[in-house]
């Protein structure tokens, strides 16, 4: 199985600014040389917006629907996509576009992210469409527009593993609290390992059938205190190798259908070091891409 990394650089519509700068870091600062260590015919794919009046909504429906098909059509022509996003809700053309290549089966989603994302219109006063990514992939908001990406269908809760959540709001919290969305905190990883954390929780989406797993890394979930990924990173989240150990229970009992690394503004990674775990969550993925479900 080849490699094909997708630059999405947009954030709440806007190319190039703020989040929407990581996409094209990450690839400036050397991502696609290391991932052709291990595939040397990875290649980059960018993903543009096609409307010429950009808007938070718009461009990002746009933006998942030429994700979907590029996705689609990655897997067909048997490649592992890798997203490289400057917000979180390009899930929905990723996880559409692995729904259209394989019809049949049931995705499950490992979401890190220092926040829930779990917002709706009806429990946020803020601005920011990404903090409704998760409710609008598990078909809580924004029906209308998401019937327009090509196979979407909203995952059931109970396919969705939240990994970090630490510095969600009230209203994240309302929605994940009447959920079946799995959520594991910081704590419970620092507590139990990573395995022994997430076990439980992976073995119940083998019960229900998922064979493939898509992998969201917001790399917000990282600490804070560690290195800020952005402006909105809480502290009292995950290490870099602590996300490694999860990828690694993870990929030992699934396939990984996609992945992405999603909120980096390289402006707030002085030293590198969210720059750094982005490459080795990407690595660690494309060394073990040919594994398939046991």
């Amino acid at each position: 199985m080849s490699l094909r990394l997708f630059q999405i650089p947009y954030d709440s519509g806007h190319r190039g600014r703020r989040m929407g700068a990581g996409p094209l870091h990450l690839v400036e600062r050397g991502i696609l040389n290391q991932l052709r260590t291990r595939d040397p015919d990875t290649r980059l794919i960018p993903v543009e917006a096609q409307s010429p009046f950009p808007t938070e909504i718009g461009t990002a429906f746009d933006l998942h629907r030429e994700t979907a098909a590029a996705v689609s059509n990655a897997i067909r022509d048997g490649a592992l996509p890798l997203v490289l996003s400057g917000n979180c809700n390009s899930s929905l053309g990723t996880v559409s576009g692995i729904q259209h290549a394989y019809p049949d089966d049931a995705v499950g989603v490992l979401w890190f992210d220092g926040h829930g994302d779990c917002n709706t219109p009806e429990t946020f006063t803020g601005d920011f469409l990404d903090a409704m990514g998760l409710s609008t992939l598990t078909g809580r908001c924004w029906q209308a527009l998401c019937a327009t990406i090509p196979s979407y269908r909203a995952l059931p809760d109970k396919h969705v593993i939240l990994v970090g959540g630490h510095g969600m709001d009230e209203g994240a919290r309302t929605v994940l609290n009447s959920s079946q969305i799995t959520t594991i905190g910081p704590q419970q990883i620092r507590e139990f390992g990573a395995r022994d954390a997430l076990q439980t929780a992976l073995d119940a989406l083998q019960r229900q059938g998922v064979s493939r797993i898509y992998l969201h890394l917001d790399v917000d979930v990282i600490d804070a205190a560690f290195a800020p990924a952005n402006e909105f990173a809480p502290e009292g989240g995950l290490l870099p190798k602590e996300i490694i150990d999860i990828v690694a229970a993870v990929t030992e009992q699934f396939t990984v259908a996609a992945a992405t690394v999603a909120s980096y503004d390289p402006q707030w990674d002085r030293e590198d070091r969210i720059l750094q775990a982005a490459t080795q969550f990407l690595m660690a993925i494309a060394s073990t891409r040919s594994l398939e479900p046991n």
